[in-house]
């Protein structure tokens, strides 16, 4: 059984097409060529350039780029597949789901945005009820009015009020002789 790599290779030889009028053609390195031919698909970047690179390449050789990909998924998906101990093949909820480093699941991402979404409202609250409320009078509406007359001296609220009939201040004669 070929490769999807030695399909490729196949068909450019069999087209008699130089390696070096591939890459004038695709724009692709000798690198990235020979990488696709050989099936060295881990040596490329991403999955996703691996992909666009096995497009671009098999449109320049006049193949199916939509079967050619198929085929390279197909590859890799037999070959990452991890197997029993008698040879089959495990089920894919079996298989060990690697994440990315330092990526977060789908739980710990939404916690992380429900703890977000309550720190903000509760900052929100709290700095809204510490503003504190101007009071501006409306246009066209004048102080209010005072009473007529000279201003009444401010009273300490501690101080002792006269109370009428007790604290009246008499003048009393005094009881020494003074000379005269």
């Amino acid at each position: 059984m070929y490769s999807v790599g030695q399909k490729l290779r196949q068909r450019r030889e069999n087209r008699g097409i130089s390696l070096e009028s591939a890459m004038r053609s695709t724009k692709m390195t000798r690198a990235v060529i020979q990488a696709l031919e050989e099936d060295r698909f881990s040596e490329l970047a991403a999955p996703v350039y691996v992909r666009g690179f096995l497009k671009i390449y098999a449109q320049f050789l006049e193949v199916s780029p939509d079967a050619v990909v198929e085929a390279y998924e197909a590859q890799i998906v037999a070959q990452d597949a991890p197997t029993a101990a008698n040879g089959a093949q495990l089920p894919d909820y079996l298989r060990d789901h690697a994440r990315a480093p330092g990526g977060l699941s789908p739980a710990q991402s939404f916690l992380l945005v429900a703890f977000a979404a309550i720190a903000f409202v509760f900052l929100w609250s709290v700095n809204r009820t510490k503003k504190p409320v101007q009071m501006t009078a409306r246009p066209g509406i004048s102080a209010p009015a005072t009473a007529t007359g000279p201003t009444a001296a401010p009273t300490l609220p501690n101080a002792r009020r006269p109370v009428p009939g007790k604290d009246v201040l008499v003048d009393k004669p005094s009881t020494s002789a003074q000379p005269h």
